[in-house]
């Protein structure tokens, strides 16, 4: 098991199972991993999970599926086994992608980002996820209650933008439980206007799967935003023309503009890390690394919720003028308030001076 015995993931398997999944014995836990080529998520991942929980009573049911290209694709021998059980733990970018469409069922599906044993061990697993809901749910009271945003840079991005007052107009909720908790549901554009600089790299939404997903920028390219749009772009010709194509080729998925600019959020899990190379494969690395809140990402190009992601570092972010992250540290956790919600073992692990590498 790559050095990580059972006992080394119990902690953050048993947060998982019963924490956020609120499996409990005799309940059938449906185990979803990955099979072919180019796999994001550890195959051992569903064996040694599934051993944890039949030691705790549950019964388990293990099913290895390749990715498909979208939802539409959605295995049916899965949907089916999902039918069966309680729970459904997805190890696998299938559970990505019905994160936003997943219809209501038996089942309680869970979406993880724990790409392999390691991070089972790590705090990223074993943070309390219901300490963890707390603080998101209580972040997001805040957001809701905000009229208006500002996201700014040394990158040279400047933006603001306002928010509606009602939460099915505000925020694009998730069909699936997040594990660990990651994020907010991404915040609805309106009316966002400003600087946007786009640079190192434009990826996709993980919604979709499509050939050359990734395009790596050698020079920063600056976006001028109107009303949620994209109107214009300030850098190198070529570079501007090949942006263009790759937002234009992934708005065509869905037949949507692809200067829309949809939604954006920023992670709130200061233990997400990532410890190889982001450009071996971005598309990889932002699967895990989207949960740290160094990293603001954009939705873009096509309809809800878009099928390019462009990705930002280290941003400050207020709301009414509060900042709630401070060039990539997330303040909101040193609130008093927010401190009175961890305990005293976990306060090492979950405050906003705790910054893990994510390669970049």
């Amino acid at each position: 098991m790559k050095n990580h015995s059972l006992a080394q993931i119990e902690p953050g398997t048993r947060n998982l199972l019963c924490h956020c999944a609120g499996a409990s014995a005799g309940d059938l836990i449906l185990l979803v991993g990955e099979e072919g080529e180019n796999l994001y998520f550890s195959p051992e991942l569903c064996g040694a999970v599934a051993r944890v929980a039949e030691g705790m009573g549950m019964r388990t049911e293990v099913i290895m599926a390749a990715p498909v290209p979208d939802a539409a694709h959605f295995p049916r021998n899965v949907r089916e086994a999902m039918d069966r059980a309680e729970c459904t733990i997805f190890f696998s970018r299938l559970g990505d992608q019905v994160r936003f469409c997943l219809p209501e069922g038996k089942t309680r599906p869970v979406m993880t980002y724990t790409l392999g044993l390691e991070y089972l061990a790590a705090p990223f697993a074993i943070a309390d996820f219901r300490v963890m809901k707390r603080i998101h749910d209580a972040l997001l009271e805040v957001i809701l209650n905000a009229r208006s945003y500002s996201i700014t840079g040394d990158c040279g991005t400047n933006l603001i933008g306002e928010i509606k007052p009602c939460r099915e107009d505000s925020v694009a909720e998730f069909a699936v439980e997040l594990f660990p908790v990651m994020i907010f549901p991404p915040i609805n554009c309106v009316q966002m206007a400003g600087t946007l600089s786009i640079r190192n790299f434009v990826t996709s939404s993980s919604t979709r799967e499509y050939k050359d997903s990734t395009l790596v920028l050698d020079r920063p390219i600056l976006a001028d935003v109107e009303n949620s749009r994209i109107v214009a772009f300030r850098g190198p010709a070529g570079l501007v023309s090949r942006l263009r194509a790759q937002l234009e080729r992934a708005a065509a998925l869905t037949g949507g503009d692809p200067y829309r600019i949809n939604s954006w959020h920023t992670g709130i899990n200061p233990n997400t890390f990532f410890d190889a190379d982001p450009y071996a494969n971005l598309e990889l690395w932002g699967t895990v690394a989207y949960g740290s809140p160094r990293y603001t990402h954009m939705h873009v190009a096509g309809n809800d919720p878009g099928d390019a992601a462009i990705h930002l570092m280290d941003m400050t972010i207020a709301f009414d003028g509060q900042i709630v992250w401070d060039r990539g540290r997330f303040l909101f956790l040193d609130r008093p308030e927010i401190q009175a919600m961890v305990g005293a073992d976990e306060r090492q692990h979950l405050n906003a001076s705790v910054v893990h590498d994510i390669g970049i």
